[in-house]
């Protein structure tokens, strides 16, 4: 493991002040935390900017990458990127969320050397259910790509063509989808002798996991770790605490913003329960992590 606390990459120019990215694993609530932070008027946000920090590596088996990822030229092009999000939106500052990012924490502070990341863990009962809807989804040819219509650039539309037509074809044959979400290191793997619903928690371990471990090489006043449940039930008090760690000018309209829309009760209708024979692998594989975290 790197340690990146003493860094000597040269500072992030001087367009991205203070850039603040929010990751975490699919489901975690990490853009509901970004769309609240949004509210800061400095903040330009670039919702799910995946095309934009796609370093253009073929062959790869996961998505993991290392800080020796960084070239200068794909700093350069990143930056540039996340730069004319800033420029476009006639904004101050640049704010993004990215679960790919809780996979490359070393790249991405290679790359913005003075970012805030904020890391939003989601308890891995209300997580995996969620996740398990987007592995076993059907998408239609028409639907994707809507979805991805903003994001496509030249350079990664081949691969991007290749692995739709593998889950197309996988989740009418099969039920589930060939990869779905950040590809972690061992899933092709683990997926060849376990149950989807046990994939979608192996990919919540790992990158959690990942995550935290190289999260802890970084300078800690550039990392905040945000839990989803704590957001939902003390709203104003997690987002004062993120403001401050943001160094938000104005907080009030994230409060007034959250107050809106935040709703403890609120139950999110795409999920796909677990059998309770997956449960109880599912829960042997994350029962550890799940103490660490208090869960």
């Amino acid at each position: 493991m790197n340690d990146l606390r003493n860094d000597t990459t040269d500072r992030s120019p001087a367009c991205l002040d203070r850039p603040v990215l929010v990751t975490g694993t699919p489901r975690s609530g990490k853009t509901c935390v970004s769309w609240i932070l949004e509210r800061a008027e400095e903040f330009a946000l670039a919702n799910e900017p995946l095309m934009n920090w796609d370093p253009g590596l073929t062959g790869m088996k996961d998505d993991r990458l290392t800080a020796d990822h960084a070239t200068p030229r794909i700093r350069a092009r990143i930056v540039k990127g996340c730069a004319n999000v800033v420029r476009r939106a006639n904004r101050r500052r640049y704010l993004e969320d990215l679960s790919y990012h809780a996979l490359r924490i070393p790249f991405v502070h290679r790359v913005l050397p003075d970012a805030k990341i904020v890391h939003v863990i989601r308890n891995p009962r209300g997580a995996i259910p969620e996740m398990l809807y987007g592995w076993t989804q059907n998408d239609s040819v028409a639907r994707a790509v809507l979805r991805r219509r903003q994001h496509i650039h030249l350079r990664s539309l081949p691969r991007m063509v290749a692995q739709f037509a593998r889950n197309y074809v996988r989740s009418r044959v099969s039920g589930s989808r060939a990869s779905w979400g950040p590809r972690v290191p061992g899933l092709t793997e683990f997926a060849a002798s376990h149950s989807v619903a046990e994939v979608a928690a192996f990919q919540w371990r790992m990158m959690v996991t990942i995550a935290r471990e190289d999260l802890a090489d970084l300078p800690q006043d550039q990392v905040l770790e945000v839990r989803y449940e704590s957001l939902i039930e003390q709203p104003r008090e997690q987002i004062l605490r993120m403001a401050a760690f943001c160094e938000i000018d104005d907080p009030q309209p994230s409060l007034d913003y959250a107050a809106s829309f935040l709703d403890p009760n609120y139950e999110f209708e795409k999920v796909v329960e677990p059998t309770r024979e997956d449960w109880a692998a599912i829960e042997e594989q994350i029962g550890e992590l799940c103490e660490t975290l208090g869960y």
